[in-house]
């Protein structure tokens, strides 16, 4: 884990959510099975360390923490009975919901979110998500290998209550408690798995509205498994229908046409070809994601594919050029319909600031396309370099549409605006992107973020110094002491204070070119209307089956 990571205090507005609800009969519901498609495999099961928003949209399912977002928005008890709250905001009583059980008939004990906890937050797990624990005391400390593990801010008081006590106050920490790094393990599972914990469903315990069985389970490779509603769950009242099926599609062609023949009840439509065939289509629906695609370069002096590269991408004339030759409004209409073009890091819709005005529209930055300016520069970068072209290898996920389209639109652009420059697509599976930007193997790398909760530091703290997700590894003091002061005390008791510190973040990565933002991200998608009960949340678990069922 890398050090300097913190998490502090602002104002949450309302998460975004759509709520699809109709009436009909529970018995109704549960003799019908939904089919769910998603683009790519399950990289994992362990809520500690997965990262991707396919593994959360089934372990967010099958699991669940304390708390669990509404159909409004907001962070509704749920493992927990009662959560009270100190006057100074430091310290958080829990009370447990009684006789809660995992899906192996374990009890689930406060002794379960300790271990969870301290397993998350300890720099031999290797969790990328231990960020997120950073509200409680001694988290960073412990991350940062400083401390140990059994001085973290929780301790389970009885087998039903916990008392977790925070490094400063943070208002949206029910929030974060809606987090899959917060979620319960059964401690004795685990150790008996060690490194295999979370790699297929055999592996796993469940404590959430559904659960895997031995039939139909995931085994960490194939493309069609099953989820069954869990008789052990506290609430398995709510749970309308009886068994959901999953299906890895990568080929949307396939996805909406199964949809079409009645095979699939929800696919995604992420290519401008498949959204233009099927917009009249019964079903079609776009669903609005707290989520920024973006393009980051290697600063880090190592493992970029040449000295050249190395060289260029820390030049700040380069980065610039390549931020003012990206066409954000090309690569919408080309390769992602439905989304919006990108004027800051944090996305349009997520949050508010003390004035009510959205946060993407307050921090907005001079995010243009000017190709004139971006030659010139380019050519003033490379002569500072001391070259006259330049080869650059660029990385994107082959295997989800949109970023392969946007990728291919993009490697011509590049192309034909910065004289010198030769573009090496590099097209490969989700997850060797993921693996390949979180250890630098990469010139350029096209990413993509999702919020966590709804509030800007979900998207911000990526990029302080040493993050573990800050991939290009670029250091800016100005960036890390405005984020540094929207997340400490004393600015952090004032919101008007923190909207200014975070607009700062946001302008220094401007002005440092040190990223790219492209786009807002938007999924198109064919869902079966006879689907009630779905909720949508625009940030953490997208899609919540809870309810879900067909009518």
């Amino acid at each position: 884990m890398k050090k300097g990571q913190t998490i502090g205090l602002t104002t949450v507005a309302l998460l975004t959510t759509l709520v699809l609800v109709a009436c009909g009969s529970s018995k109704e519901s549960q003799d019908k099975t939904i089919k769910f498609s998603i683009p790519t495999d399950v990289a994992s099961l362990d809520s500690t360390i997965l990262t991707d928003q396919y593994s959360y949209t089934i372990a967010g399912n099958v699991e669940e923490g304390l708390t669990r977002v509404d159909a409004k928005g907001d962070a509704a008890l749920a493992l927990a009975k009662a959560i009270d709250v100190s006057k100074d905001g430091l310290t958080y009583k829990i009370t447990l919901r009684d006789h809660l059980k995992w899906s192996n008939g374990d009890k689930l004990t406060a002794k379960d979110f300790v271990y969870a906890w301290q397993r998350a937050v300890n720099p031999k797990t290797g969790s990328e998500y231990a960020y997120l624990l950073g509200a409680l005391s001694n988290a960073n400390e412990i991350i940062a290998g400083k401390a140990t593990v059994d001085k973290l801010g929780v301790k389970a008081d009885s087998e039903t209550s916990l008392t977790v006590t925070l490094a400063q106050p943070t208002p949206y920490f029910k929030f974060l408690l809606s987090q899959a790094v917060y979620y319960p393990l059964d401690e004795k599972v685990v150790e008996k798995y060690g490194k295999q914990y979370g790699t297929s469903s055999d592996k796993t315990v469940y404590n959430g509205p559904y659960m895997f069985k031995s039939d139909k389970g995931w085994t960490g490779t194939n493309k069609t498994f099953s989820i069954y509603a869990n008789p052990n769950y506290y609430d398995k009242g709510s749970v309308k229908s009886k068994q959901i099926d999953f299906q890895v599609i990568s080929n949307a062609n396939t996805g909406a046409q199964l949809y079409k023949q009645g095979k699939l009840d929800f696919t995604f439509l992420p290519t401008t070809d498949l959204i233009d065939a099927n917009e009249k289509t019964k079903g079609y629906t776009v669903f609005k994601q707290a989520r920024t695609d973006y393009i980051e370069y290697n600063q880090s002096g190592k493992n970029a594919s040449s000295p050249e590269a190395q060289k260029a991408l820390a030049n700040q004339n380069i980065r610039e050029a390549l931020n003012l030759a990206t066409n954000r409004e090309g690569v919408i209409k080309t390769a992602l319909p439905g989304s919006t073009v990108a004027k800051s890091f944090t996305p349009a819709g997520m949050s508010k600031t003390s004035t009510g005005e959205d946060f993407a529209t307050y921090a907005k930055q001079a995010y243009t396309y000017d190709p004139a300016k971006a030659k010139t520069l380019w050519e003033k970068g490379l002569k500072a370099v001391g070259l006259t072209k330049l080869t650059l290898n660029f990385e994107a996920a082959g295997d989800l549409a949109p970023s392969q389209a946007t990728a291919n639109y993009l490697q011509t652009a590049y192309e034909q605006t910065l004289p010198g420059l030769k573009v090496n697509l590099k097209l490969v599976p989700f997850k060797q992107r993921l693996n390949d930007a979180q250890n630098g193997n990469f010139d350029l790398v096209l990413s993509g973020w999702g919020g966590d909760y709804a509030e800007p530091s979900t998207f911000l703290q990526l990029f302080t110094t040493g993050q573990s997700y800050n991939d290009g590894k670029f250091s800016s003091k100005d960036y890390d002491a405005a984020f540094k002061a929207a997340t400490t005390t004393p600015d952090v008791l004032s919101p008007a204070k923190v909207d200014e510190h975070y607009k700062a973040a946001e302008a220094a990565l401007y002005q440092g070119s040190y990223v790219n933002p492209v786009d807002f991200q938007a999924n198109p998608a064919l869902m079966n209307p006879k689907i009630k009960g779905l909720e949508f949340h625009s940030t953490g678990l997208s899609y919540d089956l809870k309810t879900a069922y067909l009518k």
